[in-house]
């Protein structure tokens, strides 16, 4: 598997499945969760800020690991539809467009919503789909 995400999620997928055979609750998983960090950017100070804080950060071996990894994330806050990254869970509609869909995202959506939209290249685990499916929520696939 040459793709890390695949491999990531194959590992996901397993530890749960196991967990749930076992009967036992899962363990911490061995990659750590994410970190995320909503920023709002409506202005050059804003975004001047933010550089700011990720080259402090950067200075941090441990959260520039964390920055490289991918496991320190940044989302818009109030961010309007159509933009890129994705929308919060809160969303009535929630969009994304990068990255992967999973159960626990969607166990983050609100009472009421329809539908998810998802970008081509978004992947979805096979969790996340019978959640989906379970809750009435379809997938539209956006161009």
């Amino acid at each position: 598997m040459a793709d890390p995400m695949i491999a990531a999620l194959v590992r996901e997928v397993l530890s749960e499945e196991l967990s749930r055979i076992r009967g036992e609750k899962t363990n911490a998983p061995a990659t750590p969760s994410p970190r995320e960090e909503t920023v709002s950017i409506t202005s050059d100070a804003d975004l001047q800020a933010l550089v700011k804080r990720v080259l402090s950060m950067a200075e941090n071996a441990a959260e520039r690991k964390g920055l490289l990894d991918g496991n320190i994330i940044f989302r818009l806050a109030n961010q309007p539809s159509g933009g890129a990254g994705a929308q919060a869970p809160g969303g009535r509609n929630p969009q994304f467009d990068s990255g992967l869909l999973s159960e626990r995202l969607v166990d983050q959506f609100p009472a009421g919503t329809t539908k998810v939209q998802l970008a081509k290249h978004v992947q979805t685990t096979p969790l996340a789909r019978d959640r989906l499916r379970q809750r009435g929520i379809s997938i539209e696939r956006m161009k």
